[in-house]
Formats: C-alpha cells, structure tokens, sequence
C-alpha cells in the first residue's frame, strides 16, 4: 500500500541546536534583481567550478558523511560521489549518463531532477520562479569549512513553505551549507561541507570510480503541465507558487488498483498528491513526523493524500484542491 509506505518512511526529527548559528545583525532583504544575481551565481557556480570535498548531511538524527568530486571538461561536467560510513554506496554522473554502485533491482528510472540536483546544485532551473514564493535576505557573514561565506535565507512570502537557509562561498559563489527551517525556526535539514577544495588544487584521479557500477536509467521526460488534468476530478489552482511537474499512473506490485502521483515545487519545496481507490485502512486528516507533513481525505470513493515536507496548512490546502465529480 502506497501510502502506508510514505508514513513508514517519516524519520523522527530532532532539533539540530548546532547547525543554525546566530546571527547578530538584521536581516537586509533584497531587491529581485539583486537575489536573482546571488542564486544566479550560486547555481553556476556549482554547475562549472571544479571543487572535492566531504560534506555532511543531517535529517532528524540520521547523518550522513559524503564525499565528492566535480569537474567541468570543455562542456561536459562530470561528479562522483561515495559514502564514508555506513554501507559503500557510490554514484558517478557523466553528463546525463549516471551509474551506482550497489546496483538496485527493480528500481525503475531515476528521476532526472534527482540526479541533477544533488547538493550543492539544488537551487531550480527557473530561479526567477522561486522568487514568486520566496525573498532573499542577508543575515551576515560566517565560516563555513574553513572558508568566509555569506548568510543568505529564503523567506517565504506566505505560511505554505519553510525557509531556507544558505551560505554562499565569497570567492567562488559556490553554495557551502543549506539548512532547512522548521515551523520554531529549528533545523530540520542540513547539507555541509566540512573541508572543500576548488580549481587547480583538485586531485581529479578521486573522478575515477572505485567498485564496479551500473548504469541506470534516467527518466528524462519533464512531465511539465501547464493544467492538471484528470478525467473525472475538479482539481483548483495550488498554492501561489508552486507548480505542477509530473503527472504519472502506476499500478502497485501484485495490486490491480492503479495510484496516480502528481508532484509540484516551487522550487525548493516539493508536494506529492497521490490518489487511490478509498479504502477504510487508511486514517483521514493530519499525520506528522517532524517538519513532514501528510493529509489525508476522502472524495468520492477516492482517497487524496498530500505529503510534504512543507507545513500542514500546505498538505491540507493541496488535499482539498481535487474534488471528485
């Protein structure tokens, strides 16, 4: 069951009291075109530089140590990178053409905006379309890996997103942490670099994979509508901001039910709606772990779940967006 496997997967956050540092002078926001030549930067940046390093990333009180490698070959870019504790996990991207390491079976195509926005090259394609939902604020100056960076945070316009906060390296522009907001301003999310090399003083033999990967394949397809559409549903316009992605249909292992996934972002924040035949097993309303939300309601003889980690006026407004006819 579909659903029952999103709330298996709700990790238990905790407040991370370390990894937001205050910061003593006040926010200064900036006008549009000034942020959108900051994340301009930043997502160049992180797309042409050459840089390695080992970066942490934290979910509740699950963390992880990784380590990278990105070049820029005429161009073609290409990264690897691997797992420092627990299980050897390895993944190298040439381009569009990705493989890992272990391979997954029946795992289906990965997700090219999975594939093209790994830290620290998560920031949208559409950088002005963020900024529909989002201000950008200085907040001031840190170190970050041993590096001076800029405090810089995403402020939502409204109570449908968390904000986002980002250091941005003062010599290459390249992004050195990203940390997300809870609704208490606590961390919920956080990326890091805990040592970082750039340009010339990269070793590019760390490019060069370790263990015996696999290709996989990569969904391509943009799945961009301009409408939601469903045959039988009324589906309203989503919160200010967000936009549909992708449409997709699957039919569950062993099932004949069929659940449709419609996932929208606003470029920072992502929604999933899926929607199923109703059945009684399923608890209706409000479920949370942590930052994660999820709502569920029946229409119809269907059930509309939405689940994000957004807040939970963001999953219910979305749930109450389809209506069946």
């Amino acid at each position: 069951m579909l659903i029952a496997r999103w709330k298996s997967r709700f990790v238990l956050l905790a407040v991370l009291a370390n990894c937001v540092m205050s910061v003593a002078v006040a926010a200064e926001t900036l006008s549009k075109d000034a942020a959108l030549k900051l994340l301009e930067r930043a997502a160049n940046a992180a797309k042409s530089a050459t840089y390695a390093g080992t970066y942490v990333y934290q979910y509740g009180d699950e963390v992880s140590t990784y380590r990278m490698i990105h070049v820029l070959d005429g161009v073609t870019d290409a990264e690897r990178r691997e797992t420092l504790d627990g299980p050897p996990r390895e993944y190298y991207r040439h381009g569009t053409q990705v493989s890992i390491y272990p391979a997954e079976q029946n795992s289906g195509a990965l997700d090219r905006r999975y594939t093209a926005k790994l830290f620290p090259r998560q920031l949208p394609d559409q950088l002005d379309k963020l900024l529909v939902a989002y201000q950008v604020q200085l907040l001031g100056h840190e170190r970050v890996a041993g590096r001076e960076s800029t405090v810089y945070q995403l402020e939502p316009n409204d109570q449908y997103r968390y904000p986002h906060r980002f250091w941005v390296d003062d010599h290459s522009g390249l992004l050195l942490k990203w940390v997300v907001l809870g609704m208490r301003k606590e961390a919920t999310q956080l990326f890091s670099f805990t040592n970082i090399q750039l340009g010339s003083s990269v070793d590019r033999k760390w490019l060069k994979p370790t263990r015996q990967l696999q290709s996989v394949v990569i969904d391509n397809s943009t799945g961009i509508a301009a409408v939601t559409q469903e045959a039988g549903w009324d589906i309203k316009s989503p919160p200010l901001g967000f936009r549909l992605l992708k449409q997709t249909r699957k039919t569950l292992p062993g099932k004949s039910r069929t659940v449709i996934h419609h996932l929208y972002s606003d470029g920072a924040a992502t929604v999933s709606i899926f929607i199923e035949s109703f059945h009684q097993r399923i608890p209706l309303g409000l479920a949370h772990q942590g930052a994660t939300h999820l709502y569920a309601r029946q229409s119809g003889g269907y059930l509309v779940t939405a689940l994000g980690e957004v807040p939970a006026a963001t999953v219910e407004a979305f749930a109450n967006v389809y209506n069946a006819r």
